[in-house]
């Protein structure tokens, strides 16, 4: 008998993820408005969550993290969130969408340090 796969609420705050699909591509848009209409219509899947380093090689810190894949299942873009409980229980709440790693020499913040900097805002 197969059972449905669990999938969890979230929630999205639109001011930061306008802010984070402005500086995407045009592909990264696409896929970004593609997986976040999906989430809200049914929930993110478990199976697509994966913790975040509580703390990253490059100074950030996200405990109680996951990032999902976008396009999943191993596209470049992720999608942050942080766990949260809700009304009715554990949901996930928007922290940052963009790439996870840009290339050498590159100056582009990325997708851990946007989500790092809105954890703890200035």
């Amino acid at each position: 008998m197969n059972r449905p796969e669990p999938c969890f609420p979230v929630r999205f705050d639109a001011l930061a993820w306008a802010e984070d699909l402005a500086r995407s591509t045009e592909a990264g848009r696409g896929a970004g408005i593609a997986a976040r209409r999906r989430y809200e219509r049914g929930g993110v899947p478990r199976s697509e969550l994966r913790p975040c380093d509580p703390e990253g090689r490059d100074g950030t810190r996200l405990p109680n993290c996951v990032k999902a894949y976008v396009p999943h299942p191993d596209g470049r873009f992720r999608i942050v969130f942080r766990a949260a409980v809700g009304p009715d229980g554990l949901e996930f709440v928007f922290l940052a969408f963009g790439v996870s790693h840009h290339p050498a020499g590159s100056h582009a913040r990325t997708v851990y340090q946007i989500a790092h900097d809105r954890l703890r805002p200035a």
